[in-house]
């Protein structure tokens, strides 16, 4: 009998090595598949670096715009449904997940059933002021995060807001990223109820190659309710803010509010987006 026991701890002991060799190979394997990533991110990131400071060069070598129109040029808003529609012609190289709410702006089924509102609209602006960046795979490399996202009021209870995405331009790390489709909500950041916080997901793609694209999750405080904001500064608070496994932010932004008659409804969008970088090819 003390023999049989011993047997079976025996082959307890090998099976429980035999799993131990298998995570520490899952791991390595994950480990590879990441760094495979972040090169890869780091290359495209080069390139587009590359290509935008050619363009601003030869436009300054050629002297066909000032700098200031220059500067407008590379703030450009893109239109969301652009972004849209570069991605659905290439779907079959895109991510399952973006796929899916692809699939549901086209259904009118991303931002959810909108209650009808007065007639009137809100739309929220956000302006990074002071906000930092750094690099997850390497936090001794720091940058920054300027720009804007603009959002209208989708619907609205007593405490609660969705807000759905218009338009933005963000800058990070010298790369201009135009947003394809995204939205927020309000939620508490304590346990007053207050909805004090947003919590914002975007879709981004870089504004040079079109070919570069990321989920942005922002976790934005403030002092007073969302909803009773005319204008305040906000938080923007790290690590749970940031571009896919990229970079992290923190810092300070400007939330604006202003109130508008003659609503106009926007598309129906719900779900939540997952966090990816894809390379998609043009």
């Amino acid at each position: 009998k003390k023999a049989e026991q011993k047997e079976k701890a025996e082959e307890r002991q090998k099976e429980l090595e035999q799993k131990k060799a298998e995570l520490a190979i899952n791991r390595e394997n994950l480990e590879a598949k990441q760094l495979k990533k972040f090169q890869q991110y780091e290359e495209k990131l080069k390139e587009i670096k590359e290509k935008a400071q050619n363009k601003i060069k030869a436009n300054i070598s050629s002297n066909e715009i000032s700098l200031k129109s220059q500067q407008t040029e590379e703030q450009i808003i893109k239109k969301s449904e652009e972004i849209q529609q570069r991605l659905a012609e290439k779907s079959d190289k895109l991510d399952s997940r973006i796929k899916n709410i692809l699939d549901k702006i086209n259904d009118g089924q991303y931002m959810g059933v909108k209650t009808p509102t007065k007639d009137y609209t809100e739309t929220f602006d956000l302006t990074f002021d002071s906000v930092g960046a750094s690099k997850i795979s390497d936090s001794s490399q720091i940058s920054t995060m300027t720009g804007k996202m603009t959002f209208t009021l989708y619907d609205k209870s007593k405490s609660d807001l969705k807000l759905e995405l218009n338009e933005c331009s963000i800058v990070v790390d010298e790369i201009n990223y135009n947003c394809g489709f995204g939205k927020a909500r309000t939620v508490s950041s304590g346990q007053s109820g207050a909805k004090d916080s947003l919590v914002i997901m975007a879709f981004l793609e870089d504004g040079v190659l079109e070919e570069l694209h990321a989920t942005m999750k922002l976790f934005v405080n403030a002092d007073i309710p969302i909803n009773n904001i005319d204008q305040s500064q906000v938080s923007i608070i790290g690590p749970q803010s940031k571009i896919s496994n990229l970079w992290i932010f923190d810092g300070n932004a400007t939330l604006t509010k202003i109130t508008s008659e003659n609503t106009v409804s926007g598309n129906n969008i719900a779900t939540s987006l997952e966090e990816e970088v894809s390379f998609g090819d043009k």
